[in-house]
């Protein structure tokens, strides 16, 4: 997942988590300094994550128990921080780091991995977990692990988009609860059958996670192979956006504009005025609880194809900060393995959600039995086998975030034509990858 499902107040509430005061606290402090309990001896280090609910919930717990294990057995304190978003991250660790004051271990949106290793601000990996640990995650995983031949960073809390639908309204609109739609034509059709209960049927805005994934749907990309030059407009990314521009005008899509479309989606979804909505697989835990909350039931199927099955992966890795040495580093790289190991693999994918990110969890009993109760959770390991990863040249997400989506804000709030308006944005955008 690229990003978190945005549920806010409402889940915070259901859920009653409370949440961490974010900000930037110090590096690896000498060996001396007092760890949590006054006694010294311990080497401190900070670890940043990002996200409230289940997932914060998830780090919380997960660090707890480093702490009362090889922690405690080691000398190791770690402190984990929340530090907001996936972006609200990026900019504190830039700053952190001018300021001398990073933490040792960061989550890290796997598209940012290309600018910070380039900006010196990471420091590879390639010791810090076995052969046979790399190649026990799935390969679709690790694509964006590299930058330049070396290890940067390790698949921690992972995604891929899936499409979310109310299995409740499905009934009520004459649809099968069991089955969401596999083309684009089921999404058009099943859209438009919920206007026989009076609601929307697809809700969606402009965001580049889900667009890589239906232009991709589509046997398109948003780059080349070599990532030098945006490949959106192609007849691939022309076709997606007349599709969704279609659904808007004849088939009971609604597209949420504005710098508060995300949220209104999420109010609406809760409220049950959609019915279908892409979202992070890492949300799942909390789309759930919701649901049962509110009395009504959620079903997930994989993102809609044209000609093809195949998504991009999301989430974040877990990365070392480049200042690290000696004794705060082995430390850094204890909890790294920790963090990432089958076993917290496992406790992260129950808690949140997100991918079970290890191959030598295949016909594990606690999942079996899980996804017998819960077989919601099973569609995005399924769907894996179609993923790979995000771009990660420098330049891409400033481009993809900014005049991509404007492009498509522009198209599918007025009558501009689609290819012209994608070959300017293609313009704008191939300059920054420059």
């Amino acid at each position: 997942m690229k990003r978190q499902s945005k549920f806010g107040a409402l889940a915070a509430a259901l859920l009653m988590l409370a949440a961490p005061l974010a900000g930037c606290a110090s590096t690896a402090a000498p060996s001396a300094a007092a760890n949590s309990t006054g006694s010294t001896g311990s080497i401190e280090l900070k670890y940043w994550y990002c996200y409230q609910d289940m997932v914060a919930k998830n780090n919380k717990d997960l660090t707890q128990k480093f702490n009362d294990t090889i922690g405690k057995e080691k000398g190791i304190h770690v402190t984990a921080e929340f530090q907001g978003s996936y972006s609200d991250m990026n900019a504190k660790l830039q700053s952190a780091f001018v300021g001398k004051v990073e933490p040792a271990v960061a989550v890290m949106e796997i598209g940012s991995t290309v600018q910070f290793a380039k900006d010196g601000i990471l420091q590879p990996l390639d010791g810090t977990i076995t052969q046979s640990d790399i190649d026990d995650f799935y390969p679709g995983l690790m694509e964006n692990s590299y930058v330049d031949g070396k290890l940067y960073a390790i698949p921690y809390l992972r995604s891929t988009p899936i499409l979310y639908y109310n299995k409740t309204m499905f009934q009520k609109a004459g649809l099968d609860p069991e089955k969401g739609p596999v083309t684009w034509d089921d999404l058009m059709s099943m859209s438009k059958a919920m206007e026989k209960i009076g609601a929307k049927g697809y809700g969606f805005v402009s965001d580049e996670w889900y667009s890589e994934a239906f232009i991709r749907s589509n046997g398109g990309d948003t780059t080349n192979d070599k990532q030098t030059e945006f490949t959106f407009n192609s007849p691939q990314g022309v076709e997606m956006q007349q599709f969704f521009r279609s659904g808007i005008k004849d088939g009971n899509f609604k597209y949420y504009s504005g710098a508060n479309g995300a949220d209104s989606l999420d109010t609406d979804s809760v409220n049950q005025k959609i019915a279908m909505w892409c979202g992070s697989t890492g949300g799942l835990a909390n789309t759930l609880q919701i649901a049962k909350e509110k009395g009504y039931e959620i079903g997930t199927a994989f993102i809609p194809k044209k000609t093809q099955n195949k998504v991009p992966t999301g989430g974040a890795n877990l990365v070392m900060t480049s200042r690290l040495q000696g004794a705060e580093k082995e430390a850094a790289e204890e909890f790294i393995q920790f963090m990432t190991s089958p076993d917290s693999a496992l406790a992260s994918h129950i808690t949140t959600g997100y991918l079970p990110t290890r191959k030598s969890l295949d016909n594990n009993s606690t999942l079996e039995k899980l996804y017998q109760k819960t077989p919601q959770m099973k569609v995005a390991l399924d769907q894996l086998q179609y993923a790979s990863g995000r771009p990660m040249a420098k330049g891409y997400e400033e481009g993809i975030t900014h005049q991509y989506l404007d492009a498509m804000d522009k198209i599918m709030t007025t009558d501009a034509d689609i290819q012209s308006t994608l070959d300017e944005a293609k313009k704008k955008c191939d300059e920054l990858l420059k």
